[in-house]
């Protein structure tokens, strides 16, 4: 989802080339590639329900796919090793990525034009997925097809993890399947084992109880040892900051950010929609009630004890400050791992972090009578196939998706890149079990007990919300949050510009 591995080589297409190029460039078959490699061929040969399994994985043998994606540790995987690929299906795949937003903007240029420049693409759930839904193929008819490839374990909600097919597969039509569970970044509580078993019994003596971390952690206790460990700072004592938020520039991360803390309060949502599979037309906000303006009223507070480079941290960057030393505690998304536990560049390494689930609900801030959960949130980046190509690209496009989204290559990225699987079946094999468990060679798995035990389970885990101008919507949360966070308006006007703002994008 943001993890983007050291070192990495990838091509890009910059903007003004694609641009040049219309946003579109003919599909079509026997045709040279453009110098960008924006085209798809096919080439076809027949077979049958009763074709052995090699036929069918070489049935589209001499074509060639385009695949856009985000910038990920699959990704890279799948570009490292896609000669495997070739020799399996005859098929050839340029591999294209770029950063997320990028990837939107390309593909929602290419899909909304009618174009297949792009027949098999990243759908990362609520960026892309919910904004393009309309443009991704049903998978259910090539999983219904015997005269295609498919994967043994199945693409039932069994095969993958708790929620992960509805996070990415299901928009807004129940029983369409718009993409396979891809790559997963799910939302967890990275701290500094060390520093709070350091100053733990002075922390005591002041707040009354133990400075700690586990599943039963409050939103409040993280506002606690936050203030603590800036009050010691400011006492010229040598620590970290307590926390700092994910705000920085990049829209969506923010909207999660917060998403977190309103969840677990009630399980407090943005709309009064369904949450897996969102709504077209989702009606008016919840924002602007008493529950927003409560946690509105809570994550200034935390704020305003946080790292003072809070405003300015996004994920990526955040993860570096939390790397160099100088927070203790981020809530970060467990493909993170990986680059936290190099000891090369990372200061928090060799055993000092340890993870735990997102913070639960503090029960005095809830004010609209629900639970208290530990809300957990993801980006679940599938693999979406573009419906406005022809049915042979699309079919071979499913070939690839396929292999894409197979246990082998997750659990060699896993081994590999530090990728985070999203099919279960990874987790049984008995090297990833004894990963989980330090000394690894798996860092990423470290993470495991607190997500894929805990997270994504119900009550916790919270998908949306899905709605067609979801990325309007990041944009005016992300710009009213901020000013909060800075001082400019109050919480209680922040939810109100936020309500007002997102009625008016749905012509409320």
């Amino acid at each position: 989802m943001f993890n983007i591995p050291k070192n990495a080589i990838y091509k890009r297409i910059n903007r003004r080339k694609f641009l040049e190029l219309g946003g579109g460039v003919a599909t079509a078959l026997g045709t040279g590639s453009l110098a960008v490699g924006l085209n798809s061929t096919i080439m076809k040969t027949s077979v049958q329900a009763s074709s052995s399994p090699e036929a069918k994985w070489k049935q589209y043998a001499g074509s060639k796919l385009v695949f856009m994606s985000e910038n990920t540790p699959p990704s890279f995987a799948i570009r490292d090793t896609i000669k495997e690929f070739f020799d399996l299906t005859g098929i050839t795949v340029e591999v294209l990525t770029d950063d997320l937003p990028v990837v939107l903007q390309k593909v929602g240029i290419d899909v909304r034009g009618g174009k297949a420049d792009f027949p098999v693409f990243y759908s990362q759930d609520k960026p892309i997925g919910a904004a393009l839904a309309d443009y991704c193929a049903d998978l259910g008819k090539f999983i219904k097809d015997d005269t295609l490839p498919q994967d043994p374990e199945g693409y039932g909600a069994d095969s993958w993890f708790d929620n992960f097919l509805d996070a990415c597969g299901s928009m807004y039509e129940k029983g369409k399947i718009v993409a396979l569970p891809y790559d997963a970044a799910i939302a967890c509580t990275f701290y500094r084992q060390d520093v709070f078993e350091k100053h733990s019994k002075d922390f005591e003596k002041e707040y009354k109880y133990r400075m700690e971390f586990n599943a039963k952690t409050t939103w409040k206790n993280v506002l606690d040892y936050t203030t603590f460990l800036q009050k010691m700072k400011k006492a010229g004592q040598d620590v970290p900051y307590g926390y700092a938020q994910h705000l920085g520039t990049f829209a969506w991360t923010t909207q999660l950010d917060i998403q977190r803390m309103m969840y677990s309060h009630g399980q407090w949502l943005d709309f009064k929609i369904d949450d897996i599979l969102g709504s077209k037309k989702p009606g008016p906000t919840n924002w602007g009630d008493a529950s927003s303006i409560e946690m509105m009223k809570q994550y200034k507070a935390l704020a305003d004890v946080c790292h003072p480079d809070n405003l300015a941290n996004g994920t990526l960057e955040l993860n570096t400050v939390y790397q160099s030393g100088q927070i203790a505690m981020q809530i970060q998304y467990h493909e993170f791992a990986a680059s936290v536990e190099d000891e090369k560049t990372s200061k928090a390494a060799g055993g000092k972090t340890a993870y735990a689930p997102c913070p639960l609900g503090e029960a005095s801030w809830i004010k609209n009578g629900g639970k208290a959960v530990n809300g957990t949130n993801c980006g679940i980046g599938g693999i979406a196939i573009n419906k406005n190509a022809s049915e042979d690209i699309q079919r071979a496009a499913f070939i690839f998706a396929t292999y894409a989204t197979s246990k082998k290559l997750q659990y060699n990225v896993l081994k590999g890149l530090g990728g985070t699987p999203t099919r279960k079946s990874v987790l049984a094999e008995p090297d990833v079990v004894a990963a989980r468990k330090r000394p690894t060679k798996m860092p990423n798995a470290l993470t495991f007990e607190p997500v894929y035990d805990f997270g994504i389970k119900a009550p916790n885990f919270v998908l949306g919300p899905k709605i067609p101008e979801v990325n309007e919507y990041h944009k005016i949360l992300h710009a009213e949050v901020s000013k909060c966070v800075a001082g400019k308006q109050s919480p209680e006007d922040a939810c109100k510009a936020i309500k007002k703002q997102t009625d008016n994008v749905h012509d409320i």
